[in-house]
């Protein structure tokens, strides 16, 4: 087991006040003492029971019954006396100033129960916001990364953290740096895109934001990043690249872990569901020491996914039992587990006090999570108070960051000419689609998708700034679920408003709901849990676009969703334009509706590639080339890849459009020798806005070198700046990218090459929207 020791910024002392049981100071209630210092003291101190209690915790504290907080003390107290490591808020539904007051009671309650006043660290998934209801809700991750704007976003992550804090949250399960190369998978949404350098910014900027210090020297919020390797898939071509191994697992699958984990340092780590070379992560040795502890460098604590040591036994088969999947999950590195049922099966290591091993293996999994305790002062600082709670939550400023995160993460894919709209010269509006009524914010937010207390659904938004009589609205279709509904009368209903207003503006997507099946209108297709493999719009939302597309009428589609959906040219070439809005935040039919009518200027760009055909897999724009050239002889004509798709996805990574033009020339990179005998590379270019209003462009850096050891993708994104250009002005961006960043892994080992490479500047991968320009790196 690898001995966790943080770094030093995180062990200075701190100044908040000590919570001292009756007259006496211990070592490890000594807030001036470095946390490891007092973790070390705390653990001499600590009954095997004490220990292993700290394994695990109690996810679902307050669950909600006919509309009210439920607090279930049985239960409670059965988990509780095995598994007292951490406490969850339980139900999403709940309200924050509901649940505070309970929590409250529960944390002060294992402060005085406990033998050693050992407290809870509060534990919550934080995606768009607070894991409970009542604080800022923003868009989802995939959303936020849309705007290219890693400023914004710590902004953002900043109002998270602080409205976490005032709830009590300590620990947050996220980031999540898996990629979302595959358009089938539902977590998608949960992602930051398909590639890994831009995964890695942003996920570094949320770890280090989150785990800033206060002025007392604790670490507000822990992270853990996740989920400890999540794989890909190969997509059935001929001569494609077969995935596995060391290479493929750091140049890959863990490409966005290194720079969160090396610069920004997350106190966790959680280890994904999957069996990589049919070993299950929870087990997998190789991968949690060999590789994520002595390759990468992570120190922190290693947790496993919810119910993942579980399924060692029930699922994989790699465990004859509850107690067989516990020792073996300890001693591949696993630390701490999540089950949210509350049966742990760590628990069951409390009949292996006598194996020497486990004993020692316990004691610094117990010591990882003590230590996060004292870093973010547990032991120390007072509990939240719910006039701290209320003051926080949902403050003026939150708000304005939330709508600025909106107005540049909705992204523009096609405009004909006919937007922006002028809102005096509007007539009515037909708003079409299951989507335009709701607020589809996915699954890990606390959001009933039609209570307007969680902001404006869009046709709410526009009956607000056009008024409800120019608003012509239709669902248009029941059912947003694959089904074998055949009943077109909505669908009739729909093309009739359409023709009416004599403009049409779809709503469609997928998702809806959270985790809880009882939800109103939980009618989930997307998110956790599902899979696409028909990447149409579900249910009859297709049949309801090609219905009003059939008219002929001008036609805006908005798609809401985590997921890609198929845009073919027989769709694209009927819609005058087109949006994704990814998954919703409060303010997204605001900010649809501000776009729409110009107020505001879109500049959000795809972090995922979109698909031409179903099965045309992978279409990540970062593909080997040797996945690009079929099979052989006349067998190249049945490849997907080449040449059956004479083109590339014309909705590429990177790719976004704006009311405004821009021009990136100058592209100039140039190597020169820096401090330390070091290479780095200076790539230049100037941006001219060439139309008639402000705007914002994101220039992106893709590389490749001319050789290398082992294969290399076609191009990388290796850097990108999201810059303001007035109509008629230039601006000069510059970068610096140092040649040790241009490197691979291989074998374990870090390379970087010299030699010839080439490096291209523009506004997306697409090879159009690029200018090559090409360096030679010395050795």
């Amino acid at each position: 087991m690898y001995c966790w020791f943080l770094a030093a910024s995180l062990l200075g002392a701190a100044s908040a006040r000590v919570a001292t049981p009756g007259n006496e100071t211990l070592p490890y209630l000594d807030a001036a003492l470095p946390a490891h210092e007092r973790a070390r003291d705390l653990l001499g101190r600590m009954t095997w029971e004490d220990k292993v209690g700290q394994l695990g915790g109690i996810r679902r504290a307050v669950s909600r019954v006919n509309g009210e907080p439920s607090f279930n003390r049985t239960a409670f107290e059965q988990t509780r006396k095995t598994q007292n490591g951490q406490v969850g808020l339980g139900f999403q539904m709940n309200w924050a100033d509901e649940v505070l007051p309970i929590v409250n009671e529960l944390r002060q309650e294992q402060i005085d129960d406990s033998r050693l006043h050992i407290p809870y660290i509060t534990i919550a998934d934080s995606v768009n916001g607070i894991w409970v209801s009542g604080g800022t809700l923003f868009p989802g991750t995939n959303a936020m990364a849309s705007s290219w704007n890693v400023n914004l976003y710590a902004q953002a992550v900043e109002v998270i953290r602080d409205e976490n804090l005032a709830i009590g949250v300590q620990w947050v399960l996220s980031p999540e740096v898996d990629l979302a190369k595959d358009p089938r998978n539902g977590r998608n949404g949960e992602m930051y895109g398909e590639d890994a350098y831009l995964a890695s910014e942003f996920a570094t900027q949320y770890i280090k934001t989150m785990q800033e210090q206060d002025d007392d020297g604790w670490v507000k919020v822990a992270t853990t990043i996740k989920h400890w390797v999540y794989g890909q898939g190969s997509g059935g071509v001929n001569r494609a690249s077969m995935h596995g191994g060391i290479n493929h697992v750091l140049n890959d699958l863990g490409a966005p872990y290194i720079k969160p984990i090396r610069e920004a340092k997350p106190l966790s780590l959680m280890a994904s569901y999957a069996s990589v070379d049919h070993v299950p992560l929870s087990v997998n040795r190789h991968l949690l020491q060999d590789v994520l502890r002595d390759i990468v460098g992570f120190q922190g604590l290693i947790m496993s996914d919810a119910n993942a040591i579980e399924y060692l036994y029930t699922e994989s088969k790699v465990a004859r039992s509850p107690m067989d999947a516990a020792k073996k999950a300890i001693k591949a590195g696993l630390e701490h587990e999540l089950h949210p049922g509350g049966h742990g099966v760590f628990t069951t290591l409390i009949d292996a006090e006598d194996d020497e091993e486990i004993v020692s293996l316990l004691d610094e999994s117990v010591l990882a999570l003590l230590q996060i305790k004292f870093l973010t002062g547990q032991f120390d600082k007072p509990l939240p108070t719910i006039g701290d709670m209320k003051a926080t939550l949902r403050k003026k400023e939150h708000l304005e960051v939330n709508k600025n995160m909106s107005r540049e993460s909705i992204v523009m894919l096609q405009n004909d000419g006919l937007l922006p709209l002028t809102k005096g010269h509007l007539g009515k509006v037909a708003v079409i689609g299951p989507y335009a009524d709701i607020i589809n914010a996915g699954m890990y937010a606390a959001c009933n998708s039609t209570d307007p207390a969680y902001g404006s659904s869009f046709r709410r938004s526009m009956e607000r700034e056009l008024g409800a009589d120019a608003v012509l609205y239709a669902q248009g279709t029941n059912s947003i679920l694959p089904s074998n509904d055949t009943d077109d009368a909505s669908i009739q209903e729909a093309v009739s408003a359409a023709k009416d207003a004599g403009l049409a503006v779809l709503v469609l997507g997928s998702g809806l709901g959270t985790f809880d099946p009882s939800t109103v209108n939980n009618e989930r297709t997307d998110q956790e849990g599902f899979a696409h493999a028909d990447l149409s719009f579900p249910g009859q939302q297709q049949q309801l676009l090609e219905a009003v597309l059939d008219t002929g009428i001008p036609t805006i589609l908005i798609m809401s969703s985590g997921q890609n959906f198929l845009l073919p040219d027989s769709i694209l070439a009927r819609t005058s334009a087109v949006f994704h809005s990814f998954l919703s935040g409060e303010f997204t039919g605001d900010v649809l509706v501000e776009i729409l009518l110009g107020e505001t200027n879109p500049s959000g760009k795809l972090t995922v590639t979109i698909p031409e055909a179903n099965g045309a897999f992978p279409v990540a724009y970062d593909f080997l080339p040797s996945d690009d050239r079929g099979g052989f002889g006349a067998a190249t004509k049945y490849d997907w890849h080449w040449p059956q798709l004479t083109r590339s996805p014309a909705l590429r990574f990177g790719y976004g459009l704006s009311y405004t033009s821009f021009e990136i020339g100058n592209v100039t990179a140039t190597a020169a020798r820096g401090a330390c005998n070091t290479t780095a590379v200076h790539v230049s270019a100037s941006v001219t806005n060439t139309g008639e209003r402000a705007g914002q462009e994101v220039v992106q850096v893709y590389y490749r070198p001319d050789v290398s050891v082992i294969e290399m993708p076609v191009m990388k994104l290796i850097r990108f700046s999201k810059v303001e250009v007035e109509a008629g002005d230039t601006v000069q961006v510059e970068f610096v990218v140092p040649g040790r960043d241009l490197g691979y892994f291989v074998n374990g080992d870090w390379v970087a090459d010299g030699g010839d490479y080439a490096f291209w500047v523009g506004s997306s991968s697409r090879l159009e929207d690029l200018t090559q320009v090409n360096v030679t790196l010395s050795h």
